[in-house]
């Protein structure tokens, strides 16, 4: 018998779970908790007692009271572990039941980045799909809490179906340069949740185009660049128009110019039950237009019984993952094989013997008939040449003061004359 997982039960509605894991954990935990009204769970877990008193959260996970005494990890992800370790099993008791979970922690400090790998763990366990929504610290934060976050990261990723990462100097762009620090912390939150609130609304939203989670693990698994996320809502006459461009107005998605670098681009519209399909077409021409040829895109559609819900469009994927662009293949044909060519003197020297007739049909071909072969010619000897030495010509030398007197002659020859000319000369006369 085939079991599959519960999360891909589709006669009822998969129990959802959000647990904020640390400081910046709690706090997405307590805005998704006072300002979205998601059909989810939400469990805050940490270290810090003072944190966990003032959260909103429903259910509440005290880590390592023993390791901690409720004081947090002071920054150490070792401490995190020990005090993950020892609320072990008030963990899986906060997680039992649900379907799929939502991890979401800020790392690069002591009880997130410690205890996420831990936590993850437990989640495996009881059989839940398991999403990580996870930030990582501000550059001026030092280097040993982004090594910190690097390595909480990893371990995640090793235990996690899909994690979604999110780099806080990225986010930050959501506000002004002078933004106070609460204003921008709080931007930050604020898009985790939107991205938390989108992911539940393609799970759990009905609609007549659901996004399948087979689509959502795959945009989220693909590439291993920035993730590229986007969602904007609008209620005005032209709301389809307005709601896309507050989701390309997102600094995740550089004002649109990032999403032709996503191989795999999810989009889900929601809206209420008058969204038309002229909307939708709209929305996704121009999405088409902006994204590169070669993206996949996934579409999900949604809507509410709540004539005043606005139209949200949420774009998700991942960067540096464009496929090359799919193309026939062009067939290539094979070079013609080009005759060797014959040297000048083989052909001089090998003649061939022509053929015989071919033998009719009535004309019987004996078996010890001979085969004509090829009779090579001895190549004729060139005449031997012979080798001619040639003279010196030297150029005759003046006589200089013996210029007016008469030379020694002696038998006929010129003792003035160098013998070895005088001997030359007598060779040529013989």
């Amino acid at each position: 018998m085939i079991t599959f997982p519960r999360y891909l039960d589709r006669s009822s509605k998969p129990v959802v779970r959000l647990v904020g894991l640390g400081n910046a954990g709690v706090n997405l935990a307590d805005r998704i908790t006072m300002g979205t009204g998601l059909p989810l769970d939400v469990v805050a877990v940490n270290s810090d007692l003072q944190s966990l008193s003032s959260s909103v959260a429903p259910g509440k996970v005290a880590l390592g009271p023993l390791t901690t005494r409720g004081l947090g990890a002071g920054g150490d992800p070792e401490i995190g572990y020990d005090a993950a370790k020892e609320s072990a099993t008030e963990i899986e008791e906060a997680l039992a039941g649900a379907d799929i979970v939502f991890l979401c922690a800020g790392l690069g400090g002591g009880t997130a980045s410690g205890a996420a790998g831990m936590v993850a763990g437990l989640v495996k366990q009881t059989g839940a799909l398991l999403i990580a929504v996870v930030t990582s610290p501000f550059a001026f934060e030092g280097r040993r809490r982004s090594a910190q976050a690097a390595a909480a990261l990893r371990e995640i990723g090793s235990q996690a179906d899909a994690v979604v990462h999110f780099e806080n100097d990225r986010m930050a762009e959501l506000t002004a340069p002078r933004a106070g620090v609460a204003e921008t912390f709080s931007a930050c939150d604020e898009i985790l949740g939107g991205c938390v609130g989108a992911l539940v609304r393609l799970i759990a939203a009905p609609g007549p185009l659901a996004v399948g989670l087979p689509d959502l693990l795959t945009v989220l698994n693909s590439g291993r660049g920035d993730c590229l996320f986007g969602t904007g809502g609008s209620k005005g006459e032209n709301r389809a128009h307005e709601a896309l461009e507050a989701a390309l107005r997102s600094p995740l998605l550089d004002r649109g110019a990032l999403l032709d670098e996503a191989g795999s681009l999810l989009v889900h519209i929601s809206g209420p039950p008058g969204l038309s399909f002229a909307e939708v077409g709209a929305i996704m021409q121009e999405v088409s237009r902006q994204a590169a040829e070669a993206t996949l895109l996934h579409l999900g559609v949604s809507t509410s019984a709540d004539p005043a819900t606005p139209v949200i469009v949420t774009l998700l994927g991942k960067c540096g993952s464009v496929p090359a662009p799919v193309s026939a293949p062009v067939p290539i044909r094979p070079a013609r094989a080009e005759p060797h060519p014959v040297p000048e003197e083989v052909v001089r020297q090998e003649e061939f013997v022509s053929a015989p007739e071919a033998p009719t049909a009535r004309q019987a071909v004996p078996d010890s008939a001979p085969v004509p072969q090829r009779i090579q010619k001895p190549t004729p000897k060139a005449p031997a040449t012979k080798i001619k030495q040639e003279t010196l010509q030297f150029e005759p030398v003046a006589r200089g003061r013996f210029e007016k007197i008469e030379p020694t002659i002696v038998g006929g020859e010129d003792l003035d004359v160098p013998t070895f000319l005088r001997l030359n000369k007598k060779g040529e006369n013989r």
